[in-house]
């Protein structure tokens, strides 16, 4: 008892609130229409009142604890459906990565079949700088028909460009030399205007070549963005194949020819897949 004392006590509100339920109790019952005074049923309707409010307070709890549960739950599903979108994501990447891939691969395959070259389809597995020349590695050799001095095209953007040549045959393998190599050179051709030159490399895959020995009278036919192809003058590479476009025209009034600027077709630092030419290809000597 002195514990419920201390804490009406404690809970000033509360006890008021407690009285004022009494008063009106007991008021309403004064007021009847029997005018009687009856302590029983003043007393029954007392305890009715808390027995209702503990009633509600107990319902209140336990839908209180209900909805604990219900959002418990609820936080649980929402965080299984956010690792499922993450997954079905990722799932969704993963098949338009496939779909990109299988396209490239159909334009390769159509390429390979539809060239009017001779060819062999390889894939590229490896690039090695550290070599004497900036090699590229491919997946096919000696046993896929492979040989040194065969030249080599890649198709990148609906244009057939020039990769460079076959330099080392192995069993299953072979390493070519691009054209940006410094000891690449390549007879080419402007397409348009038909003026020939040498095409060298700087060593770097990143970077533009150079057409060298081009006649001064051509300064008035050579445009920004004319193509040069190969021209296929005493050069293993068949002619017609692209090789870049024109991005600069360099030379002096007392140079006795230009020096052109091209930009390769082939962007050697996304290179995947590439086809050896077989026809014109040199056999390896034994």
């Amino acid at each position: 008892m002195s514990d419920f004392i201390d804490f009406l006590r404690k809970n000033k509100d509360i006890s008021l609130l407690v009285l004022l339920i009494l008063i009106s109790v007991i008021s309403l019952e004064l007021n009847t229409e029997m005018r009687t005074f009856q302590p029983a049923r003043i007393g029954f309707s007392i305890v009715s009142v808390f027995q209702r409010g503990a009633a509600g307070i107990g319902s209140f709890f336990a839908d209180t604890v209900n909805s604990i549960n219900e959002l418990s739950d609820l936080k649980d599903q929402y965080e299984q459906l956010q690792t499922k979108l993450v997954e079905y994501e990722e799932i969704e990447r993963n098949i338009e990565e496939l779909k990109s891939e299988n396209k490239y691969l159909r334009d390769q395959l159509g390429f390979s079949k539809t060239s009017p070259y001779q060819n062999i389809p390889a894939e590229v597995i490896g690039k090695d700088p550290g070599n004497t020349f900036h090699s590229i590695i491919i997946n096919k050799g000696r046993v896929d028909g492979i040989r040194r001095d065969m030249p080599v095209i890649g198709l990148q953007d609906g244009y057939h460009g020039l990769v460079g040549e076959i330099a080392q045959v192995g069993e299953f393998t072979s390493i070519i030399i691009p054209i940006y190599d410094e000891t690449a050179y390549v007879s080419a051709r402007l397409q348009e205007s038909r003026y020939e030159g040498l095409i060298n490399g700087s060593g770097y895959s990143d970077s533009i070549l150079k057409m060298n020995y081009v006649t001064k009278m051509a300064r008035e036919n050579v445009k920004y963005g004319d193509f040069v192809i190969t021209s296929g003058m005493k050069s293993i590479f068949p002619k017609g194949i692209y090789i870049g476009r024109v991005t600069a025209i360099e030379g002096k009034d007392w140079d006795t020819s230009l020096q052109l600027e091209i930009e390769p077709i082939v962007d050697f630092t996304k290179l995947e897949y590439v086809f050896v030419l077989t026809k014109g290809g040199a056999d390896e000597q034994e």
